[in-house]
């Protein structure tokens, strides 16, 4: 057998991808599956975990077949995923019903029952982190709520990336990048939290043990493995979430260097030496794939799913791509038109599910144009905010990598130069969680000794480096501030 192959799966809130890639991070094929959110109430959030692995059963034959993947060719398999989320089983390993994923905004009141019982100062020394609805913690209290025969028949608590692997190796088990997202992690010790779990009255042993997210979970089930095409047995690794995957595809493992991610959500990582916590809990912290390295994070909830929400139910029948032409019709600040991208409640700065969107400023003038450009600078603003907070807690930031959607269009791109006052560079890798997933499995199987390697291998610059426009710098630093004044007016008070 010649160089061995990897392979990455990312379980996405919108698709599931699977890459291929080579030893020098090469992508060689890649295969995608969509399914959709289910909204059975008012600000819930569900996925059919059954769809999950059905997505990954095909677009793993579908890459396989693309690559001309042979039986024993596949080196090892990693897997990134959506955050935050619960899947309940029962003593079988069945799901008990469908996944609570991350923009569920039902337990907004577990939420603040925990931090009124706990306090900040607590959750900041036991966790870290801020909480919110949509996490693991507040969804299983509301399940033991609301749904007390759901609660009484849990015997396991698996966040949505740890699910998928258990299905096709049949291994429970966790990691540290992810587990930080349930809200139950300390990323200090990378361990659950014992103190917030007893305070809490959770039972310890809903929680599968955690291992390293390079480390080898299983193999490959028979019976997946059939579907598939691939070897039984091929080494399935623990993995990451998807923001620390895409950061090992993206290069982002030094200090200094931050990722910007447009996409469903929008996300700014940035790598730290020490845990960076916030008093404030604005920013979340967790572990990075490399011991003793963690990163700090902000993160708004609306970023594409603002710009799918205008696209299916205003303006309809038009492509993102054709958006931001409109947009780019309209010169910056959109003529005094706002956007607040709060459609799902929000997170940095405000950790508030309570948070509603708008566009703010309307007048007989703006049209669908203003409107796309808005939108697009109000995600751009909100993101802003988290920069802000990493900046004044002294997180270094030297050097901003755009990622995810957000790279797909150069309105995109010059928004964040001109908003953040930073030029913008970019990478050469696509689709750089799941390839950050493969690569990892390339660490836990051995084709890479670290992480370092990885980057030195893999990584390769763009050319492109976008520059902030210092008139259009001007014109945002102003709007930033009427942006940041919205939010108040935005709070729902009745729920």
């Amino acid at each position: 057998m010649g160089s061995p192959y990897l392979a990455g799966i990312d379980l996405g809130t919108s698709s599931l991808k699977v890459v291929i890639v080579d030893t020098e991070g090469t992508l060689l094929a890649m295969a995608q599956e969509y399914y959709g959110i289910n909204t059975p109430a008012l600000g819930w959030a569900e996925q059919d975990v059954h769809g999950w692995l059905l997505a990954a059963v095909r677009a793993l034959s579908h890459v396989a077949d693309q690559a001309g993947i042979e039986q024993g060719e596949l080196a090892a398999i990693g897997l990134s995923s959506q955050s935050h989320g619960v899947i309940c089983l029962d003593a079988g390993g069945d799901a008990l019903r469908p996944a609570i994923i991350w923009a569920d905004q039902r337990s907004a009141h577990e939420v603040a029952e925990i931090q009124k019982r706990v306090g900040k100062e607590k959750l900041a020394a036991w966790t870290g982190n801020p909480l919110a609805a949509g996490f693991m913690l507040p969804s299983w209290l509301w399940l033991q709520s609301h749904e007390p025969e759901v609660a009484a028949k849990t015997k396991q608590l698996l966040l949505p990336k740890d699910y998928l692997r258990y299905r096709l190796t049949n291994t429970m088990g966790a990691e540290p990048s992810d587990a930080g997202a349930s809200g139950l992690f300390d990323p200090i010790t990378s361990r659950w939290s014992s103190d917030l779990l007893s305070v809490l009255d959770v039972d310890a042993s809903l929680l599968p043990p955690v291992s390293a997210s390079d480390a080898i979970a299983g193999g490959l089930e028979h019976e997946i493995a059939r579907q598939t095409g691939l070897t039984p047995g091929t080494p399935v690794i623990f993995g990451a979430a998807d923001q620390a995957c895409q950061a090992l595809g993206n290069g982002i493992l030094d200090p200094g260097n931050v990722s910007s991610t447009i996409g469903t959500g929008g996300q700014l990582l940035a790598p730290t030496l020490v845990p960076a916590i916030d008093p404030e809990l604005r920013l979340h912290l967790y572990n990075h794939i490399v011991p003793d390295l963690w990163w700090s994070m902000g993160a708004i909830l609306s970023a594409g799913l603002s710009m799918t929400w205008l696209r299916d139910n205003i303006l309809l029948d038009i492509s993102y791509q054709a958006m931001a032409d409109l947009a780019m019709e309209v010169r910056a600040g959109s003529e005094g038109l706002y956007f607040a991208p709060y459609l799902a409640g929000e997170r940095t700065p405000h950790m508030d599910a309570g948070a509603r969107g708008g566009f703010v400023g309307l007048t007989l003038r703006h049209g669908r144009s203003h409107m796309c450009r808005a939108l697009m600078e109000g995600v751009v603003f909100a993101m802003r905010q988290g920069l802000e907070i990493m900046v004044d807690l002294g997180i270094p930031v030297e050097r901003i990598i755009a990622s995810g959607g957000g790279t797909r269009h150069p309105l995109w791109l010059q928004l964040q130069a001109d908003i953040f006052n930073r030029p913008i560079q970019l990478t050469r890798t696509v689709e750089a969680a799941a390839v950050g997933a493969a690569l990892l499995a390339g660490i836990g199987v051995g084709v890479y000794e670290n992480a370092a390697e990885v980057v030195a291998r893999t990584v390769r610059w763009s050319n492109t480096t976008v520059s902030p426009d210092p008139k259009r710098v001007d014109v945002y630093n102003q709007a930033y501030e009427h942006f940041c004044q919205l939010y108040p007016a935005l709070r729902c008070v009745t729920r």
